[in-house]
C-alpha cells in the first residue's frame, strides 16, 4: 500500500477518535463552568499530559526542526528560556491565579485592575493573538496533510480546521482536555518511530553533529549559521516572556483540581518539553540539513520529507499523524480561549452586566461557540496565504500576548501598589510598540529586524508600568483581597465591624 493509503487508513481512524471524544464531553457540557474549565477537576497525570501537548504544538516539531536545519544550533535556545519562564508560572502565578477561580487571562486583568477597558483590550488581544497562532497550526496540518494523504495544500487546510472546531464547539474544554491526552501519545509515537531509521542513517548525536558541521559550517556554534548576536538574545527574551504567559498553559491553571494539582504539574511538564524537544527539535534538525536540505523548496517541508526518506509508508503516516496531532492540540486550547475572552470577558463582563443585562450561561455559551466557528474560519483563511515560516509566525503571536500580560501578572501579584492606570499603559503600550515593530520586519527594513518585536514592547511596558506605579494610586483593597490574603482578611473584619 502506498503512503496516502495508508495515511487514509490511520488518519480516518485518529480522525474518528477526536470525533467521539467530542460527542462523549458534549453531554457533560451543562453551564460555563464545564464548557470553560471542565469543572475544575483535571487531576495531575491528566494536566501533564494536557498540559505538554497544548504547548508543544504542530510548529513547534514541524517548524522547529525547519528552524533547527536552516540556522543551526540557536534551535536550542528556547530550552533554558522555556524552562525559566514556566518557573515563574510556578512561583509567582500558579496559586494566586487557580484560588483566583477565573476562567481567562482577561479575567484576571479585570479583576485585579478594577477595569472593564483592560478586560476588554486584553480579550481583543487574546483574540487576535490566537487567530495569528491558529494561522501557523493550521499550515502544519496542510503541510502534513499534504503529504500524509495526498491532498493538495488547500485541502488539507480545510480538514484540519474542520475536525478541531467540530470537537472544540460541541466538547469544551473537556474535549479539549481528553483529546490532548490522546494526542500526548500520538506525538511520542510519530516522534519515536523514526529513532532506528535516523540512527542507521546519520548516528547518534556526537556523529550526526559532525555531519552537520561539515556540510553546513557553524550549525552547532551559539549563534548557528545566520543569526546575529542582538537576535539571539531577543530571541531568548520571547520564548521567556511566552512561556511565562503562554495563554495555554496558564490557562489550564484555572481547570486544576486543586492548587497542589496546579504546582505539581509545571515541572514534571517543563522536564518532559525539554527532553521532547532535544530530539525533536535538535536532533531531527540535524539530521534534516544533513539528509534533506538540497530536496526541499521550504524549510517546513524538512521534517515531512524526512519521515518518508527515512522510514517505510506505515511509520511515515504514523509520525505524519502524530505531527497533526500537536497541531490540533494547540489549536483546540486557543479556540476554547478565544471563545471564552470574548463570551465571557468582553460581552459579559464589559457590555451586558456592566449596563444591567443578564443573559443565561447557555447565551453566553452560544456566543462561545459561534466565536470559536468565527475564529476557525479566520485561520484558515489567513493559512492559505500565509507565506512566513510558521515558528516566526509563533513567535509574533506570543509576542503579542506575552508584552501585554507579562508586566501586569508578575508585578501585580506580587505587589499591591500597581495601580489600574500602570497595568492599562503597560499592556496598551507594549502592545502597541509589537505590533508596529512586526509591521516592520514584515516590511523588511533593516535595523527593525536586527531585534524581535517583543523586545521594544517589552522595553516600553516595563518603563510605564515602572513608573505610574509610583505616581497614581493603587486599586480599592476589595479588588485585592482575591490575589493578597491579608486584604481578605481586612475587608473581611471591616465588614463584620
Amino acid at each position: 500500500m502506498s503512503l496516502s493509503e495508508i495515511g487514509m487508513l490511520i488518519f480516518v481512524g485518529y480522525l474518528g477518535l477526536m470525533v467521539l471524544i467530542g460527542i462523549i464531553c458534549a453531554r457533560y457540557q451543562k453551564n460555563m463552568d464545564s464548557f470553560w474549565v471542565a469543572g475544575r477537576n483535571i487531576g495531575l497525570p491528566i494536566m501533564i499530559m494536557a498540559m505538554m501537548a497544548s504547548v508543544m504544538h504542530g510548529g513547534a516539531i514541524l517548524s522547529g526542526v525547519a528552524l533547527a536545519a536552516k540556522d543551526g544550533g540557536v534551535a536550542i535556545l528556547p530550552f533554558i528560556s522555556m524552562a525559566l519562564g514556566t518557573l515563574i508560572v510556578l512561583v509567582y502565578f500558579a496559586e494566586k491565579l487557580r484560588l483566583m477561580a477565573g476562567y481567562t487571562l482577561p479575567d484576571y486583568m479585570g479583576e485585579r485592575f478594577n477595569s472593564r477597558f483592560l478586560r476588554g483590550y486584553s480579550a481583543l488581544i487574546v483574540a487576535l493573538s490566537s487567530i495569528i497562532y491558529l494561522i501557523a497550526q493550521v499550515r502544519v496540518m496542510g503541510f502534513v496533510l499534504q503529504q500524509l494523504l495526498g491532498v493538495s495544500f488547500t485541502t488539507g487546510l480545510l480538514l484540519g480546521t474542520a475536525i478541531f472546531v467540530f470537537y472544540v464547539t460541541f466538547g469544551g474544554f473537556l474535549a479539549v482536555v481528553w483529546t490532548d491526552v490522546a494526542q500526548f501519545w500520538f506525538m511520542w509515537l510519530g516522534l519515536l518511530v523514526l529513532v532506528p531509521g535516523l540512527y542507521h542513517l546519520v548516528g547518534g548525536w556526537s556523529d550526526v553533529l559532525a555531519k552537520v558541521e561539515r556540510v553546513a559550517p557553524g550549525w552547532t556554534s551559539p549563534t548557528g549559521v545566520s543569526w546575529s548576536w542582538t537576535y539571539l538574545v531577543s530571541w531568548y527574551v520571547v520564548w521567556l516572556v511566552a512561556y511565562a504567559t503562554r495563554v495555554e498553559l496558564v490557562t489550564k491553571i484555572y481547570a486544576a483540581r486543586d492548587v497542589n494539582v496546579a504546582r505539581f504539574a509545571l515541572p514534571l511538564n517543563v522536564a518532559m518539553i525539554i527532553l521532547f524537544l532535544l530530539y525533536g527539535n535538535f536532533y531531527l534538525g540535524a539530521a534534516a540539513r544533513v539528509l534533506v536540505w538540497d530536496r526541499i523548496s521550504s524549510p517546513d517541508q524538512a521534517f515531512p520529507v524526512l519521515v518518508t526518506t527515512t522510514v517505510g509508508p506505515f511509520l511515515a503516516a504514523l509520525a505524519l499523524t502524530g505531527i497533526i496531532s500537536a497541531g490540533m492540540s494547540t489549536t483546540s486550547s486557543l479556540l476554547i480561549i478565544a471563545g471564552a475572552s470574548i463570551a465571557h470577558d468582553l460581552l459579559r463582563k464589559c457590555y451586558y452586566e456592566p449596563h444591567g443585562v443578564f443573559k443565561s450561561e447557555k447565551f453566553y455559551l452560544r456566543i462561545s461557540r459561534i466565536t470559536i466557528l468565527i475564529v476557525g474560519v479566520a485561520a484558515f483563511l489567513g493559512a492559505v496565504r500565509t507565506p512566513e515560516l510558521i515558528l516566526v509566525l509563533v513567535s509574533y503571536a506570543v509576542a503579542v500576548l506575552g508584552v501585554t500580560f507579562f508586566f501586569p501578572l508578575l508585578f501585580g501579584l506580587k505587589s499591591k501598589r500597581v495601580s489600574r492606570e500602570a497595568a492599562i499603559a503597560s499592556a496598551v503600550g507594549g502592545s502597541v510598540v509589537t505590533g508596529i515593530w512586526i509591521i516592520l520586519n514584515l516590511m523588511k527594513v533593516p535595523w527593525a529586524t536586527q531585534l524581535h518585536p517583543a523586545l521594544p514592547g517589552l522595553a516600553v511596558a516595563f518603563l510605564f508600568i515602572v513608573v505610574l506605579t509610583r505616581y497614581t494610586k493603587p486599586v480599592p483593597r476589595a479588588c485585592l483581597a482575591k490575589f493578597f490574603p491579608e486584604e481578605a482578611r481586612l475587608v473581611s473584619s471591616v465588614s463584620a465591624e
